[in-house]
């Protein structure tokens, strides 16, 4: 699907296609002008002796310049509709040669996404054009070079550094790799995927263990300390495994590449997380805490009232529990809070969210973490959020202990789909404008009903239709149906006219007289009669081709079947007549009882007819030949198996064939188009739920023959079981 450049064809083939377009030139030709003219009023001579810096600085002022231009709308347009038009026909290149299993729309959206990675990965500094994925769970690859974007610290040369350094202590000494509590790190990494809940979509997964065991225990290594690793390190480390889970293998430890790359986000994050979900016992994290507990309290008092006296009747003690209530008392609320949620907030809900719900959280905190601010909101309404939609759960509950507990067992029930809907309802515009204030997206949030040049409508168009209003396209509409209304009418009566000519014609005999205005009536009668002959002498050769074609097939199909059994009865003499060459010629037994009683009996005395003489019959000369030589019995033997193997031969090939054009044969190779191509849906299927994607042409020839029967064993174990599903359903429907 991609390019040997990292970039999908489409995306090339746009790029080439946008560069030789007067659009183009035209906005190069202003962004020219808008430098010149900056460099004149900076009194700077060449563009070129700018730093970086200042080269970006100015390009970015200029860009801006011409932004509402008409030359910035122009290249838009058109830059609009090329990539329209390319990725289209990718689209459909693909539909029509590699029959992919998956809808045009699934390849529309597979391509893009492609495309806009790469760009990604070209151009970093773009991330921040993730933020309109907010409230949005991110596609699988999107999430992965997300989370890598925005885990890569500031000072990248330091980390680049420590990867490079982790991959040689591998290399060199392992051992100052591993912290001196491994294997205490081995039993609860191993204790934590076998029993938590929500990490039961990993569980079984060698690859996955080794990764977050090695990571957490190079992370402990680096902390240089003798107090153990505590468990919210743990829990906090699966979310990244679970992200990379795709690439490494579930039988064999990750290779150290991935394991470097998981060190390096997995550090960069613990380094940015707030103080309150450090929670170490310091001053400064009892201050941030204390700080967020009253964020989710008051999220709590303005969206769910209910949740809040719930709350604070379970943490209030007995003997001042009226007072409590009745006073309503803040400080006590917040200080359940602080109880209820401490836990939740360290751990950043993992272990209490399930993981699709989980990953959709993360997506919005990692997309937030250059926004100051950003991230200690989005937790407190997630937070905020969970013990609202808990809160009928929670009427239930007597004690604070059952109320934890209700958290622990109830949160892992909720939905993306509910999350969304409150942040949509309630949180959606102040979150925008936090990732908004800075101005670092150009790009408006797009409404296809309001937008200049809304994305994607011309598709399979050259020219991106107006945006019209709502009463306007009502007036269009009745016009249009008015218009056909009217063109309806006027068709039929010419026909009436028609049918009316022609009956007063038909009345009037074989004397016609053309009358003032009918010559164009007779016309057009002339030519569709024409036009009818011609097309019933078409469909009248057609047939008599047909019947002449299936008659040469009946007689071709009658001399085979005649010199078949020709052929069959010259075989049958051939081998009787060896059969009699062989046996012995001797007289049978009657003729040898009768000559004896001839010759013991007295014959009888002659009569005068007798007497007469009779002329023998004539001898019939027969010519001298030479006689066939005998065969033995082996070569007879053989000659009758090949005859008994070729007509089971025969026999099988009818059954598993057919007879050649008969019906049945024809609905053989429907059947067997009909597997064939279930086949080839089948591997590609394969392919993508064994390796994540389809493999590229001639890329499976390219591995080694090991790898090659390793992956074609595993496709075929996952093949078999499918067929055998369907076999058993079609029996089931039977």
């Amino acid at each position: 699907m991609a390019a040997s450049q990292g970039y999908p064809k489409w995306l090339l083939d746009s790029k080439e296609n946008i560069s030789s377009t007067k659009e183009w030139g035209t906005f190069l030709h202003e962004l020219h002008d808008a430098i010149q003219q900056q460099l004149t009023e900076s009194h700077v001579q060449y563009f070129s002796d700018l730093s970086e810096a200042e080269k970006e600085l100015f390009m970015h002022r200029a860009t801006k310049a011409i932004e509402s231009g008409s030359a910035y709308n122009g290249l838009y347009k058109k830059v609009s509709v090329l990539c329209d038009q390319n990725l289209n026909e990718e689209v459909s290149r693909q539909l029509l040669e590699e029959h992919p299993i998956g809808t045009k729309s699934d390849l529309v959206i597979d391509f893009a996404e492609d495309g806009a990675l790469s760009l990604l990965t070209k151009w970093p500094d773009m991330k921040h054009k993730l933020c309109f994925c907010l409230n949005q769970p991110m596609p699988f690859k999107v999430r992965q070079l997300a989370w890598r974007l925005y885990l890569t610290n500031t000072r990248a040369f330091y980390f680049e550094t420590m990867r490079k350094q982790y991959v040689d202590l591998l290399n060199a000494d392992p051992r100052k790799a591993i912290s001196m509590y491994d294997y205490e790190i081995d039993q609860k990494c191993a204790q934590l995927l076998n029993s938590e809940k929500t990490f039961v979509d990993l569980r079984g997964s060698q690859g996955v263990f080794y990764a977050m065991k090695a990571v957490l225990s190079y992370y402990h290594a680096t902390m240089k300390t003798k107090q153990r690793l505590r468990d919210v390190d743990h829990m906090l480390a699966f979310p990244f495994v679970c992200v990379s889970a795709p690439n490494i293998p579930r039988k064999e430890p990750p290779s150290s590449r991935t394991v470097a790359l998981l060190v390096e986000e997995f550090l960069t994050f613990q380094e940015s997380r707030p103080g309150f979900v450090i929670d170490s016992g310091s001053e400064t994290h009892e201050e941030e805490m204390r700080g967020f507990i009253d964020k989710v309290a008051r999220l709590l008092q303005k969206y769910f009232p209910d949740t809040p006296k719930i709350i604070a009747e379970k943490y209030v003690p007995s003997k001042d529990k009226i007072v409590a209530t009745e006073a309503g008392s803040y400080a006590v609320l917040k200080d359940g809070l602080t109880i209820l949620v401490r836990p939740l907030i360290r751990s950043m809900f993992v272990g209490y969210l399930r993981l699709d719900t989980l990953l959709y959280v993360w997506d919005q905190y990692m997309i937030g973490l250059d926004t100051p601010g950003f991230n200690v909101e989005w937790l407190a309404i997630v937070t905020a959020i969970i013990l609202g939609l808990l809160k009928d759960r929670f009427k239930e509950c007597s004690t604070s202990v059952q109320l934890e507990s209700a958290l622990k067992n109830e949160a892992p029930k909720l939905t993306i789909a509910q999350f969304q809907y409150e942040v949509k309802k309630h949180h959606y515009t102040d979150l925008w404008s936090m990732l908004m204030k800075d101005g670092k997206s150009a790009m408006p949030v797009l409404d296809p009903t309001q937008a200049q040049h809304p994305s994607w409508r011309h598709w399979f168009n050259d020219l991106i239709p107006p945006y019209t209003r709502p009463a306007n396209r009502r007036t269009a509409r009745e016009e249009r149906e008015a218009e056909r209304e009217r063109l309806g009418q006027q068709r039929r009566e010419q026909a009436l006219t028609y049918r009316d000519n022609d009956q007063q014609q038909r009345s009037q005999g074989p004397v016609y007289v053309m009358r003032k205005g009918d010559s164009k009536a007779s016309s057009l009668r002339d030519e569709a009669e024409l036009m009818r002959l011609a097309a019933a002498d078409r469909q009248r050769m057609e047939k008599e081709k047909a019947l002449l074609e299936d008659q040469l097939a009946e007689e071709r199909q009658r001399r085979e079947e005649a010199e078949r059994r020709n052929q069959e009865e010259i075989e049958r003499l051939k081998q009787q007549m060896a059969m009699m060459n062989v046996q012995p010629s001797r007289p049978p037994s009657n003729y040898s009882m009768s000559s004896y009683i001839s010759r013991i009996l007295v014959p009888p005395p002659p009569t005068p007819a007798s007497r007469h003489s009779i002329p023998p019959p004539p001898i019939r000369q027969t010519p001298a030949r030479t006689p066939t030589p005998a065969t033995s019995p082996t070569e007879q033997f053989n000659v009758v198996m090949r005859d008994f193997i070729k007509k089971i031969a025969d026999a099988q090939n009818r059954i598993a064939h057919c007879e050649k054009g008969s019906s049945e044969q024809e609905l053989l190779d429907k059947k067997t188009e009909g597997f064939l191509h279930q086949n080839i849906r089948d591997i590609k299927q394969a392919q993508i739920e064994l390796f994540g994607r389809r493999f590229e042409p001639g890329e499976f020839d390219k591995m080694a023959p090991q790898e090659q029967q390793d992956k074609s064993d595993k496709m075929m174990s996952l093949i078999q079981k499918w067929r055998e599903d369907r076999r058993a359903q079609d029996l089931k429907a039977k």
